[in-house]
């Protein structure tokens, strides 16, 4: 068993019934242990998430805000959304979590042989580090002595964090660096460091291990599809990818959705609804239009 986890903010409660929905129509109910919905926002946001939206996995859902950690945040949205993920991840009860942003819609059933070999490493393949990260990576070789050549794939959501890597990985980097983690996560997420959730544990994952096949198997079967705004010019290929087998989540940026063409949007809607995860294409544009926008 695993469990799930997605941080959410309020605009992107419409996106969380979609997950919600996909969640339900494509996992057993044998394979999760937890649903953990953690509110990046206000507390009074926990309120508007309804556990019915998960049909069979109702009574498995948690939902509590990121107060509980006991911090304020001194940091941006998506900044304190990466904090979230590591946090949430140590108080797994399972083995493993994946981790999921309210956007990632599972298009396809998703049995647990997918995502784990016999050994039960996550079967998820490596990636070179991207130019865009360098300074990342540059950071957290310093930080934890290790050359970063590869990090765990696929560098994104959804992503496999091992529990009690995490929690180790929060225990070490303090030693490291004489600092709370919450603290230290804070003042080094953006630049001139801009350490990322991913990039920090796949940097400590190489440092424990000394490789990553311990927890990795570097099999992987399946293919997320991920829309960023700069990649809506080529929006038809994309689209086309997500339609393929091997397809097991989708997920368009809200950045990329509002500089869309309403008839991209709604392709996007229309697939959506041929794998059962909503139920009126017109009624959902305009809500996720007016949410986004």
């Amino acid at each position: 068993m695993i469990d799930l986890i997605t941080v959410v903010y309020k605009p992107e409660i419409p996106l969380l019934k979609i997950q919600a929905s996909s969640i339900d129509k494509n996992f057993s109910i044998d394979d999760i242990k937890t649903i953990y919905i953690v509110v990046n926002d206000d507390d009074s946001v926990t309120n508007e998430i309804d556990k019915s939206w998960y049909g069979k996995f109702s009574d498995k859902v948690v939902i509590y805000p990121y107060s509980i950690f006991g911090y304020i945040s001194r940091i941006e949205g998506w900044e304190n959304q990466q904090l979230c993920k590591i946090l949430a991840a140590s108080r797994s009860t399972c083995e493993w979590s994946l981790v999921l942003d309210a956007k990632t819609f599972f298009a396809k059933p998703c049995k647990k042989d997918l995502l784990f070999d016999s050994n039960n490493r996550a079967c998820t393949n490596l990636l070179k580090p991207v130019a865009v990260f360098e300074s990342a990576k540059n950071s957290i070789e310093k930080l934890y002595g290790v050359s970063l050549d590869f990090i765990v794939g696929p560098g994104g959501v959804p992503f496999f964090f091992h529990t009690a890597t995490v929690v180790s990985m929060i225990k070490d980097t303090e030693e490291l660096t004489e600092k709370n983690f919450i603290d230290f996560f804070q003042e080094n997420v953006r630049f001139p460091n801009l350490i990322t959730e991913f990039y920090l544990y796949s940097g400590y994952v190489k440092r424990k291990y000394g490789k990553f096949d311990d927890l990795y198997a570097q099999k992987q079967r399946w293919n997320c599809v991920n829309i960023a705004d700069w990649e809506i010019d080529n929006f038809d290929q994309l689209f086309n990818n997500m339609q393929k087998f091997l397809t097991l989540t989708v997920s368009i940026a809200s950045k990329a959705w509002v500089l869309l063409k309403p008839e991209q949007q709604g392709k996007y809607l229309e697939f959506l609804k041929n794998r059962n995860l909503i139920t009126n294409i017109q009624n959902t544009q305009i809500e996720l239009n007016t949410v986004i926008n």
